[in-house]
């Protein structure tokens, strides 16, 4: 099938109730059109209404001239602020209809990769809202550039605009969004496959990521925890107001993807609530509350996610059913108040974005740095006592755990075993990683390399082995149910599977990962740039759970993967890792540079006195570290490898004894090898097998 004639078919209006519609079905359905389609302008009036009046009553509009200081432009600020919400609301449609078009409905019938009719429209409006968000993006680079340094746009020069984005981070996060969402529409208008709709969805939620990092939350003094609540924020809000978009203009009555994207949601607004307040906690002071406009502001955005969910609660209980009997006027209302009330709360978030917020006191210079303040002397009971949350992290243990229990009681429930200890495992592995980022070890990991050393081995060697090992896919793939339309369970299935998974999965591949991950990161710069980057250090942690979870699920992991090793390669493959992993060791101890130099002289510790001990310290750790882990691979390998003998033994007892049951001893494996041994004993003596006296 061409292109051209896919697109034909795709852009066919289907009218409810089957067929092409004429006369009074089609006036009804442009009718019905046309009001969803004003109900959407409303909702994006009523949020530029919210916008403005936070923004003029908020103060972050109002210029105030400094004396020696340039006072800035009011058209520009008033234009960052407008901007901002702009980009909110494409941002949203964009990650929503891209989501949608990839999970909320099947493919074709006889070709469930091929996207469908209304999916496909969904992902060109993503397309559309994609392009949309690129090119805001991209025109609030010169007001940006403006807003902060304090001169009108007439002043804006592209030198200036592009030492802006090479050097300032606010610069280089719009830059970045630019790139990501203009990568995200062309894959949405090109993409005709679900794989193609998922692609463009990824590339859309990393757009929405890069400013996270460079706004008010990223300058507090709790900024890790700010940032690490507002990544959650912002992709749950993103999915939940987005989803609701992309099912509010669905053409036809959308019964399946209601009920997927009701799902979705009732997960969604719970992380939008609860980060939400975490944000909000870190950046204000509870006496600030009333006090400051941001506090202010703040209050009204949460008093509007409120009443969000509990329309939500409505749409769950009233209005899902009527769609799935096929009635779609009770949804389209109370959607489009809904979609108002979110475009509400984004008008006021986008104005939040540009106010700031209350002035904070550091109580000490390096908490710009750390996010907090510099730790005592280091003690067990300060590592054990003295908790630095890594909400991102927590919140992954947390869901994962969660999803991981639910798993084994619906197993339990439909009267299938699954055994204890893999549940321990798993619970075990996510407790080590709150414990590695969140306990006082997260705190002395960013001033002390010996303690990042700790932290960096028990994340990529001890979680990684109590995970796999706990065989979650194994899990998933007996709970989730099957799903003809395509689900999650399809969708695990699709991913290991892929092309991707057959090559991160061979194993000099998985060993070559695993590896130069650990030169790589200390022996360049990388290292300094994870701990002076709060989404270095969050992608430093992150790669190396998954890097260490990629080699230990090819080496030891019970669950399938495509490219199966025999357990003699397995052991050769472990032993490799070991010994690159003592050289590492031995490297840092025998250094005489310090890694990281500057930062750890910034921050300049006061109860550390020696750098360079404390690196070879970290040495030494790296070394004798992988004992632990190595006794634990090497007991489960000689387990494994007993266990799969057991099994072939029993195998090949059972085809012996269907052998003699139905008097066919050419079926039997142990006959074939005696037949096998006694011609290579022909091929070697002939003439003693034809003369047996000769042998005397």
């Amino acid at each position: 099938m061409t292109a051209s004639t896919e697109t034909s078919q795709n852009t066919a209006d289907t009218i409810p109730g089957g067929g092409r519609g004429t006369g009074s079905g089609l006036r009804a359905a442009q009718r019905g059109r046309g009001q969803r389609v004003l109900a959407v302008a409303a909702a994006a009036v009523a949020g530029l209404l919210a916008a403005v009046i936070a923004l003029d009553l908020g103060g972050a509009v109002d210029v105030e001239a400094l004396p020696g200081l340039a006072a800035a432009d009011p058209a520009v600020t008033w234009a960052a602020g407008l901007l901002k919400y702009g980009y909110d609301l494409a941002m949203l449609a964009a990650v929503g209809c891209t989501i949608a078009a990839a999970c909320f409905l099947p493919g074709r019938e006889g070709d469930r990769a091929r996207l469908a009719a209304q999916p496909w429209r969904w992902l060109r409006v993503g397309a559309a809202a994609s392009g949309l968000w690129a090119l805001i993006a991209a025109v609030s680079l010169p007001v940006e550039f403006a807003n902060t340094f304090a001169r009108p746009l007439s002043e804006v020069t592209l030198p200036g605009l592009w030492s802006y984005i090479a050097q300032y981070e606010q610069g280089r996060s719009l830059g970045l969004t630019v790139l990501l969402a203009g990568a995200a529409a062309l894959v949405a208008a090109r993409a005709f496959t679900i794989p193609g709709a998922a692609l463009a969805a990824v590339a859309a939620l990393a757009a929405s990521l890069p400013p996270v990092f460079t706004g008010h939350s990223a300058s507090n003094g709790n900024h890790q925890i700010a940032v690490d609540a507002l990544l959650i924020h912002v992709v749950a809000a993103a999915f939940w107001a987005g989803g609701l978009f992309a099912l509010f203009i669905a053409r036809k009555d959308p019964a399946v993807a209601a009920r997927r994207y009701s799902l979705a949601a009732a997960f969604a607004y719970p992380a939008v609530a609860a980060s939400g307040l975490i944000v909000f906690t870190a950046n204000v002071a509870f006496t600030d509350l009333w006090e400051s406009a941001y506090g202010r502001i703040a209050l009204a955005k949460l008093a509007v996610l409120a009443a969000g969910g509990v329309l939500g609660w409505a749409h769950r209980r009233r209005t899902l059913p009527a769609v799935a009997s096929g009635d779609r006027r009770a949804f389209t209302r109370l959607a489009a108040v809904e979609l108002g009330l979110m475009a509400v709360a984004f008008g006021l978030a986008s104005s939040l974005g540009v106010t700031p917020p209350p002035a904070e006191e550091l109580p000490d210079p390096n908490t710009a740095l750390l996010g907090f303040p510099t730790p005592e002397p280091v003690s067990l009971a300060r590592i054990l006592t003295d908790w630095y949350p890594s909400v991102l992290f927590c919140a992954a243990a947390l869901v994962l755990t969660g999803f991981y229990i639910a798993g084994v009681a619906r197993l339990r429930r439909r009267g299938d075993a699954w055994p204890w200890y893999r549940t321990a495992l798993w619970c075990a592995g996510w407790a080590v990683v709150v414990l590695a980022t969140s306990t006082g070890l997260g705190k002395y990991g960013m001033v002390m390399f010996s303690a990042h050393m700790v932290q960096h081995m028990a994340i990529n060697m001890l979680a990684p082995i109590l995970l796999v090992l706990a065989a979650p896919v194994t899990l998933a793939l007996r709970a989730l149910r099957p799903d003809r339309a395509g689900g999650p369970r399809e969708w695990l299935l699709a991913a290991i599977h892929s092309r991707w998974s057959r090559f991160v999965s061979r194993p000099l591949i998985a060993l070559l990962i695993y590896l130069t991950s650990l030169y790589v990161m200390y022996f360049t710069g990388m290292f300094e740039w994870a701990m002076r980057s709060h989404f270095g250090h969050l992608f430093m942690t992150a790669h190396f759970l998954a890097a260490g979870a990629l080699f230990f699920w090819v080496v030891i992991g019970p669950d399938p993967k495509p490219r199966p090793l025999t357990y003699p390669a397995k052991v050769l493959l472990y032993f490799v890792s070991i010994v690159f992993h003592a050289i590492f060791g031995v490297t840092l101890m025998m250094g005489t540079s310090v890694i990281a130099g500057d930062w750890y002289t910034q921050i300049a510790v006061p109860w550390m006195s020696d750098l360079l001990a404390d690196q070879r310290a970290g040495g030494g750790i790296a070394w004798g570290f992988g004992e632990i882990p190595s006794l634990i691979i090497i007991v489960v390998l000689i387990g494994q490898w007993a266990r799969s003998e057991e099994r072939e033994g029993r195998r090949l007892d059972r085809m012996a004894e269907r052998a003699t049951a139905s008097g066919r001893p050419e079926d039997d494996p142990h006959e074939v090898y005696n037949a096998y041994l006694a011609s290579l004993d022909q091929e070697r003596h002939p003439s003693e097998v034809a003369n047996p006296d000769r042998r005397k």
